[in-house]
């Protein structure tokens, strides 16, 4: 610095000696004399003096300046950092007075414009929130005026902010939904607005509505007491619905009268129940009149509701009033309330009692599937319907002790929950279901015990009385015109066809040791269908001359015996009672006439051509064929 000094004033007084030299030639060649020089040098000293015066001078008050730039910008850095809550920083201290004016300036600057963007964040934020909370009616986030928030204030107030618009939204939302339902309530009350706030809310734009909270519980208010209102009128409009159809249908009103009354009275207004009221009044009027006919109805309704809930016989004559002959209307009170308890207990157990009623209805297709396999026609359906039963037979049978063992396993947890035992007909479930399994197979072992002895007393009526042909009866019938041939004339052509066989041809080659065992298994062979036992042939006629006239014969005790098995094998079912044919007329015993005239008939003697299951021996051994 002071090499620096040295050198300036070095040049300065080389420039002054320069000038000085000047100055004198000058004066030298103007002639100037010495007074005049040494004067004129000391003007040229005043003006250096005055000019290296005015220069300090000018320094210091830059000087002075930039110190009091230093002074202020500091002040109003300090206070900016106030303000923004910023932590301020020290300057260095190696800063001249012009580096650090220079640097306090730059932050001032920069802090300044940072206030500035706050301040207009913080005045549209302000605008932005007072509007929210003037539609809210919600104060506002307060921020002390004239001051500069900080950046978490910003943050804050965003957030807020950012909450009453959610906060609006969703009442405006709210109050649009609950407006609609408001309107369509009051519309099918047949109520009109009768408040202020009941008209803001129907005549008035939603813009213009207050969402305050305040308003809002109102509105909720307002629409509860409506959808209460609404859901009494509802319920009172479907219990008189309920009514009147029930008094309909024990009056046995006319459809078209119910269906003109229900559309003209349809939903829930005052005006439709007051007109279901009034209808009401006038079945009840009616009902007094027709009071017995409302009892049987009524009985009716309760053993409906008694198959619904099972219950027992020991469960239903605690009902006494059930068989009571004294009609009255209180009769009448308390079979309703039999019917409202019966109706309870099957709502409380609804899920309960239709699972029940499922395994019910599995039961009775069981059944039918048994009754169907019963039904011999069902076997000359076609297409597919015997494979398409079976199936369904399959599955009900994998579906029906699943089903059981599910039940079986609910009413468990349903007795468990309700401490009481769950009860059908008076017994619980698995007794109940093993009852019906047993009673089943008691059927089933009466079924086939009634089958053997029917089919014994069939075989029993065959032994004694001869099998009936198995050639079913239309074939009798195949031409287009009737045979004209009387039974007698019938019955000599059949004996002359007879008579032309010889007896080895039909009788030889039986064994006469017979046995009962050996009959079984020919009436088998009928039943399966493969075979046909022996059948006459009615239509053929034997060769006779022309004027052939039979001869008369007397009726005699042998020939009317024939003549009662003749008629009672044709009135009776072609097929052998051996197969799953009925007989059509049953001829008694008395008809036929007396043992020994049976037995004088089979005499070959007296019958030689005639073919039968019972053949006498010469021995007098019956044998069976």
């Amino acid at each position: 610095m002071s090499s620096q000094g040295g050198k300036m004033k070095e040049h300065i007084v080389q420039c002054l000696d320069f000038a000085m030299g000047k100055l004198t030639k000058i004066w030298d060649d103007i002639g100037i004399c010495q007074d005049q020089r040494k004067e004129r040098a000391e003007v040229v000293l005043l003006h250096l003096k005055n000019l290296l015066e005015e220069m300090v001078k000018e320094e210091e008050g830059l000087k002075k300046n930039l110190l009091q730039n230093v002074e202020t910008y500091g002040e109003e850095l300090v206070t900016l950092h106030k303000e923004l809550n910023i932590p301020s920083v020290e300057p260095k201290k190696t800063l001249t007075i012009l580096q650090l004016e220079k640097d306090l300036r730059t932050r001032v600057d920069n802090l300044s414009k940072m206030k500035h963007e706050r301040m207009k964040i913080l005045k549209k934020l302000k605008e932005t929130d007072q509007a929210l909370c003037d539609a809210l009616c919600t104060t506002p986030y307060y921020i002390p005026t004239g001051t500069v928030p900080s950046q978490e204030q910003i943050k804050t107030l965003e957030e807020h902010i950012t909450t009453l618009t959610t906060e609006k939204e969703r009442r405006a939302t709210i109050f649009g939904t609950q407006k609609k339902s408001i309107v369509k309530m009051m519309e099918a009350l047949d109520q009109l607005p009768s408040t202020d706030f009941e008209r803001d809310i129907i005549c008035e734009e939603d813009d213009t509505f207050l969402l305050s909270s305040e308003n809002m519980k109102a509105l909720k208010t307002l629409h509860e007491e409506l959808e209460v209102r609404q859901q009494q009128n509802f319920s009172t409009a479907n219990q008189l619905r309920e009514r009147v159809t029930l008094l309909w249908d024990r009056l046995e009103v006319e459809g078209a009268e119910r269906a003109k009354f229900l559309s003209e009275h349809a939903g829930f207004k005052p005006k439709t129940i007051t007109a279901l009221r009034e209808e009401v009044t006038r079945l009840e009027e009616l009902k007094l009149q027709n009071i017995q006919r409302f009892v049987e109805a009524m009985r009716r309704e309760v053993e409906t509701w008694w198959n619904k809930c099972y219950y027992s016989d020991e469960q239903r004559a605690k009902f006494k009033h059930y068989k009571n002959d004294n009609y009255s209307e209180e009769l009448l009170e308390i079979h309703e309330k039999e019917v409202a308890k019966i109706k309870e207990y099957y709502e409380e157990n609804k899920a309960m009692l239709d699972r029940v009623a499922r395994r019910e209805k599995l039961w009775e297709d069981m059944m039918e599937f048994e009754r169907r396999a019963a039904d011999p026609n069902r076997f000359t359906n076609r297409g597919g319907g015997l494979l398409k039963e079976e199936k369904d037979r399959k599955k009900l049978m994998k579906d029906l002790p699943k089903v059981e063992q599910e039940l079986d396993e609910a009413i468990g947890q349903w007795e468990q929950e309700n401490k009481k035992e769950f009860r059908l007909k008076g017994m619980r479930f698995m007794d109940y279901v093993t009852y019906q399994w047993e009673e089943y197979a008691k059927n089933k072992e009466m079924e086939k015990q009634n089958r053997h002895k029917r089919n014994a007393k069939i075989m029993e009526e065959e032994m004694h009385y001869g099998s009936k042909p198995t050639t079913p009866a239309k074939r009798r019938f195949l031409g287009t015109t009737p045979n004209k041939n009387t039974p007698n004339k019938q019955r000599r052509t059949e004996l002359s066809i007879a008579s032309s066989r010889t007896p080895n041809s039909t009788l030889g080659s039986r064994t006469p040791n017979r046995t009962r065992t050996g009959l079984r298994s020919r009436q088998a062979d009928y039943t399966a269908g493969f075979r046909s036992p022996p059948m006459h042939i009615p239509g053929l006629k034997s060769p006779a001359p022309k004027n052939y006239t039979p001869k008369q014969l007397r009726p005699t005790p042998q020939r009317m015996t024939r003549k009662a098995l003749t008629d009672r094998n044709e009135t009776q079912n072609p097929f052998s009672q051996t197969t799953m044919a009925k007989e059509v007329n049953d001829v008694s015993v008395e008809s036929t006439g007396s043992y020994k005239d049976f037995a004088n008939g089979l005499n070959p003697k007296s019958r030689p051509n005639c073919r039968s299951s019972v053949v006498p021996s010469s021995q007098g051994v019956t044998h069976l064929l």
